[in-house]
């Protein structure tokens, strides 16, 4: 059965939720039946919006022209959904775009073989197949004088010591002579060992159209980098080429968000997304390719009830996210009144692994149990532990994970961001940034568990009757007793206006003797008397020749 035909049928049929009981938290009905049919909904698409994505258009460097084909094919995809208020919105420019069009790595003597390697965006190419000699680098200067004139042409391994190029021209650094040597003999490239297994991806945007990059960097998969340099060890003649075709595209280069809504009966909102933007040195299937093929499917399945929610469903797609959140710390600081309006941010950005939980604080996990209610008893009796969905309980959300909620955690106005808990069996750090970011590695079953989640939550937290609450959500509210000491430490000078202190009736002059159990002789003893102090608490003071006994709650 196609969803469409499951869908509007129960969209029109279900009563409201005053019709029905509603739950004591949130106001959402206890029986929901645009998220039971979510839950069960067939024939999801999700891995077709990857194929498209990762195989059809291939990674998508920040300022790469893939990256601009995915945003238009993206917003082309929701607009196919039948999602409102479909845009690209520019958040800014890159001085120079960068096009990879071409890498292939091969040993050609003594023997054949493909090799796996890696060079850095933004990074200098070949101008065709260069293939030459492989050299070890020297070590010392007394190795650095007796190898010159033997690397012009040559592949470079690299070790321990790295050259550094460009330094002073009478640096007596080792590092700067080995950089001006290699220069100056005319080689063709480095190459450093990866680690372990794998070969990482990464580069620096900030280059000038002016200044080029014009050396090459490789970072070749450890096992060949070893195998090559013990057979040079062993004067064995390694002959090997590499073909990285890479285009500069002088700038700007216009950046873009992708946008698009389910509008709601109120200007509040729930977000949903994922960075389209991925490094360029595999396919982007996982980093972030699962996450935006969810958000696309958790839009279409949406889209496709036919409801409108109370709050504005938006679904982003930002970029720049692998150069640091650029796209949507850019949105943030150009549309700053939205904040207040914004229940919550729901990111997926962790790979294929299954979103099977949440984190939530305190003050939130009420809210959290209705709103997630019908999802956990939906997966409860899963054959799979993994996907049993779980609520996290934490005393603060976290921060600094490296994806776009953090963006929203730390904006001006914090507002609400979620990074989902992922968990199954395929290893994030196996794919990210590698090699190996292919969708060979991608499960469609979590695919498809976790966009049924990510539809059912927007669903739900878009009809609870509050936001999502924000007063605890970097941690319970720190102590304070609401007091200024005198340089003793111990003696009350001033009491904040409103303070527990004022309000117990402690005055200015009140010398502090003891906080709960502990005794107080320093102003080292009262933090740490408040920091223990659970409930109600006695604060004793000496007040002229009085011990008066004052009861605070924290």
């Amino acid at each position: 059965m196609k969803l469409r035909h499951l869908l509007l049928p129960l969209a029109l049929l279900a009563p409201t939720a005053s019709a029905q009981e509603a739950l004591p938290v949130t106001g959402l009905p206890a029986e929901d039946p645009v998220t039971q049919a979510i839950l069960h909904a067939e024939d999801l698409q999700v891995m077709d919006h990857l194929e498209e994505l990762s195989e059809g258009i291939g990674p998508r460097l920040t300022s790469s022209d893939k990256l601009t084909e995915a945003c238009a094919w993206a917003a082309d995809r929701f607009r196919a959904f039948g999602l409102e208020n479909v845009r690209l919105e520019e958040w800014g420019t890159f001085p120079v775009g960068y096009n990879r069009r071409v890498m292939d790595g091969r040993m050609v003597a003594p023997f054949k073989r493909r090799l796996v390697f890696a060079s850095p965006a933004w990074g200098a190419g070949t101008d065709g197949m260069q293939v030459g000699p492989v050299r070890i680098a020297p070590a010392n200067a007394e190795q650095l004088e007796a190898a010159r004139g033997s690397f012009g042409g040559a592949w470079v391994l690299v070790a321990n010591t790295r050259p550094r190029f460009d330094r002073a021209a009478d640096s007596e650094d080792f590092r700067d002579q080995l950089g001006r040597f290699l220069d100056e003999e005319g080689i063709l490239g480095t190459i450093r060992a990866g680690r372990r297994e794998l070969v990482h991806t990464g580069g620096n945007y900030r280059i000038s159209a002016d200044a080029l990059p014009t050396r090459v960097s490789i970072t070749l998969l450890r096992e060949q980098w070893q195998e090559m340099f013990s057979m040079l060890e062993q004067d064995q003649e390694v002959q090997i080429g590499f073909d990285i075709e890479a285009e500069f595209v002088p700038g700007p280069i216009p950046l873009y968000n992708v946008i698009a809504e389910i509008p709601g009966e109120t200007d509040e909102l729930v977000i949903v997304g994922g960075h389209i933007d991925s490094w360029d040195g595999a396919r982007g299937a996982q980093d972030n390719g699962t996450g935006t093929s969810t958000t696309l499917e958790a839009a279409r399945l949406l889209a496709a009830s036919g409801v409108r929610p109370k709050r504005t469903i938006r679904f982003m797609l930002w970029s720049g996210e692998e150069q640091g959140l650029l796209g949507s710390r850019a949105y943030i600081e150009q549309n700053p009144e939205e904040l207040d309006r914004i229940s919550c941010v729901l990111v997926h950005d962790g790979g294929t692994n299954a979103c099977a939980g949440i984190y939530a604080t305190p003050g939130m996990m009420p809210m959290f149990e209705e709103v997630f209610g019908p999802i956990v008893e939906h997966f409860a009796d899963h054959e799979d532990e993994d996907l049993r969905f779980r609520l996290r309980p934490l005393e603060r959300l976290p921060r600094g994970i490296g994806s776009d909620h953090d963006a929203y955690l730390t904006a001006p106005t914090p507002v609400p961001g979620f990074f989902w808990d992922q968990r199954g069996q395929t290893s994030y750090g196996f794919i990210h940034h590698t090699q190996n970011d292919t969708i060979e590695h991608v499960r469609p079953d979590y695919q498809e568990f976790t966009s049924r989640v990510v539809a059912a939550a927007a669903w739900r937290f878009a009809n609870t009757e509050q936001m999502v609450p924000r007063g605890d959500m970097f941690g319970p509210p720190p102590k304070r007793l609401g007091v200024l000491l005198a340089d003793d430490g111990i003696t009350v000078s001033s009491l904040t206006e409103g303070g527990k202190a004022e309000a117990a009736g402690i005055e200015a002059g009140d010398q502090l003797r003891q906080i709960g159990a502990v005794s107080i002789e320093s102003q080292d003893d009262i933090r740490r008397a408040i920091r223990e102090a659970e409930g109600e608490t006695e604060v004793i003071v000496q007040r002229g020749i009085e011990e008066i006994v004052f009861r605070i709650v924290w």
